[in-house]
């Protein structure tokens, strides 16, 4: 299904949650969406275990998924997902399309200029290539000479960027832009590109349910890349949303129940215990490249 034929999902109450309303939560919520009953959610839902379709190509689960439904039951409002292009998530917030951004979306100073993110979780980025390896990538400093791909908008096309400064001129690394890492992954097999970089959480889940029909991809092990938050995007106005969505979440971790949502993923190492808001910065030097 196509990102822009695809039907809004909503997700809320009815889903069968086991929690229940939170009158305190509620009462945070800001009155417009209290009078709409309503948030709107933009996802790309091509970043397995965080956000993804199901098998009848129209359900988004996950992760994220999984938080935005125990959220909605404490909350009592509906959340409504909308399928997008990673690139356009933070502008939709901008323009009103969109009330949040829940896309497996990294915490970094730059985006905090234009939204405030709530920090939910920690990711790295690793080096996506062909099983194998065989450019005997190692590093990302291997890449000069080679095409790589990365989705617009994203912090893997930033990393390509800036180590394609750093190639020498008889061995530059072309960077190829595309829409969404299923577009990349197509690429990667036909051989129009010769590595990516995609968040590590999301490609092992990913590599790990590949068709067998598929030529297999991997991860380059022992070497990741972009180390911080992962957040929840929110407009920079919304800041009784966000604190709404802040206090949720951290009852939720204080009740055990965030716990079981990662263990469900097996991504228990990336969990935190505190949410915070704009704490990207601890992890500044996130770019940082080989040395």
């Amino acid at each position: 299904m196509s990102l822009a034929a695809a039907a809004m999902i909503a997700v809320g109450a009815s889903s069968g949650m086991a929690a229940e309303l939170d009158k305190s939560l509620h009462d945070m919520l800001p009155d417009d969406i209290k009078t709409s009953g309503e948030v709107k959610v933009g996802t790309e839902p091509q970043a397995p275990p965080y956000d993804y379709y199901a098998n009848d190509n129209t359900t988004i689960i996950g992760l994220e998924q999984d938080l935005i439904a125990e959220m909605s039951a404490r909350l009592g409002i509906k959340f409504t997902v909308l399928p997008s292009q990673f690139a356009s998530i933070i502008p939709g917030i901008q323009a009103g399309r969109f009330d949040i951004g829940m896309s497996a979306m990294g915490d970094f100073v730059e985006r905090q200029k234009i939204v405030d993110i709530i920090d939910y979780t920690l990711e790295g980025t690793s080096i996506v290539v062909l099983e194998g390896n065989p450019h005997n990538i190692a590093k990302l400093k291997d890449a000069c000479g080679l095409r790589a791909g990365a989705v617009q908008g994203s912090i893997p096309l930033e990393l390509l960027d800036k180590q394609k400064t750093l190639c020498p001129a008889d061995k530059p690394l072309e960077v190829m832009q595309f829409p969404s890492n299923d577009q990349i992954k197509i690429a990667l097999r036909s051989g129009r590109v010769d590595l990516s970089m995609d968040t590590t959480g999301v490609a092992a889940f990913s590599f790990a349910n590949q068709p067998a029909s598929d030529k297999k991809l991997a991860l380059v092990e022992g070497v990741k890349y972009a180390a911080g938050y992962q957040g929840i995007m929110v407009g920079k106005k919304d800041t009784h949303l966000r604190d709404a969505i802040v206090a949720t979440l951290q009852k939720m971790i204080d009740d055990g129940s965030y716990a079981r949502i990662f263990d469900k993923y097996k991504l228990g190492e990336n969990m935190i215990k505190t949410i915070t808001v704009n704490d990207g910065a601890r992890f500044a030097d996130y770019l940082k490249l080989d040395e």
